[in-house]
């Protein structure tokens, strides 16, 4: 069996999976949609939050498979020295983009003729940090857990956990994103 095949046989069934996981976030959105129209940050918001979350995702399962390939993750302690160092960053780094991405939508949303007060400004803040943080932590788990699996069965984790990680993302946003606006708004 040469490469693409093997790569296409791994990859196909859990892809399907993603995608059908990801449209179930829709739902969730759908709950809050007046909301989120209401709130033009919110909207400005939403696609770049999903795609950030799904990016570092994708980046903290491609780190843990590296080091796993490289041995430098044992059988006993899944959390090695590295792998937390890895995650810190992602976490940081994630924050910082989550408090970028929630200023600059506010600026958008003012200079769109949108009154935004500094108590709005805030919960906005609120949602995507909550959200950020919640689930970089969820896909970590997730991808530290998966990837043993995999790894275990002789698969690439490369090849299922990104797939998982950025499907995990987008439902994971939606519904985490919706649940908030709720609770905030």
């Amino acid at each position: 069996m040469n490469l693409e095949t093997k790569i296409i046989k791994e990859s196909l069934g859990i892809l399907i999976l993603a995608s059908i996981i990801s449209a179930l976030g829709g739902i969730a959105l759908q709950s809050v949609e007046e909301k989120i129209f209401l709130a033009l940050p919110l909207l400005i918001i939403f696609p770049a939050l999903n795609g950030m979350v799904g990016n570092f995702g994708t980046v903290f399962a491609s780190k843990y498979t590296t080091l796993l390939y490289e041995n430098k993750i044992s059988k006993k302690n899944l959390w090695n020295k590295a792998l937390k160092k890895d995650y810190l960053l992602t976490l940081k780094i994630s924050l910082i983009s989550s408090f970028y991405i929630s200023t600059l939508s506010s600026i958008i949303a003012l200079l769109k003729g949108f009154e935004l007060s500094p108590l709005f400004y805030l919960k906005i803040l609120i949602i995507t940090t909550t959200t950020t943080i919640f689930l970089v932590s969820l896909i970590a788990i997730i991808s530290v857990s998966a990837g043993k699996y995999f790894y275990k069965k002789k698969e690439d984790p490369d090849n299922l956990l990104i797939p998982i990680t950025t499907s995990i993302a987008d439902l994971g946003s939606m519904i985490i994103f919706s649940l908030l606006i709720f609770l905030f708004l």
